[in-house]
């Protein structure tokens, strides 16, 4: 057994497939949640909480970068922002996606913060249009490539 080498542990096994390459891979493990207010944060605090929260959910800072920098442009970081046409919360979201981010927060108001956070996680590792963020190496690539998914487009 001494004699044995150790490459030859490793024969038959082949490398992931590189479709999977450019996969985020599952997140981390969510800290536990603080505790929930009734009254949605100020736009400072909420700017710092969304770093937080994606930080410590696996992304990277130029990741973060553009998630910021797309949610002051969607709602100012107004956790719960109403937009013209229908569009809420600190993505605006709107018609069917605002629909599933409410059955996710089984809720029909404003969901916690770090929920939409979640949701917004969930949409960007499972929905295909955001395989060029996460292909993305810089912020501005990572933001042209939120611009497009969530506006519906793709890589």
């Amino acid at each position: 057994m001494l004699s044995m080498s150790a490459c030859s542990l490793f024969q038959g096994l082949t490398p992931p497939p590189l479709s999977t390459a450019l996969s985020p891979g599952p997140p981390p493990p969510p800290p536990p949640p603080p505790p929930q207010s009734r009254e949605p944060p100020a736009a400072d605090e909420a700017q710092a909480d969304i770093a937080a929260w994606l930080s410590a959910h696996g992304y990277k800072n130029f990741q973060v970068e553009a998630l910021l920098e797309h949610a002051r442009i969607e709602s100012g970081f107004q956790a719960c922002a109403a937009g013209p046409g229908g569009y809420r919360y600190i993505f605006q979201w709107g018609g069917g996606r605002l629909r599933q981010l409410q059955e996710f927060a089984h809720t029909s108001g404003c969901p916690h913060i770090h929920t939409q956070l979640a949701f917004a996680d969930h949409e960007l590792r499972d929905e295909p249009q955001f395989a060029c963020f996460w292909g993305a190496t810089t912020e501005s690539d990572a933001f042209r490539a939120l611009r497009r998914g969530f506006g519906g487009g793709s890589c």
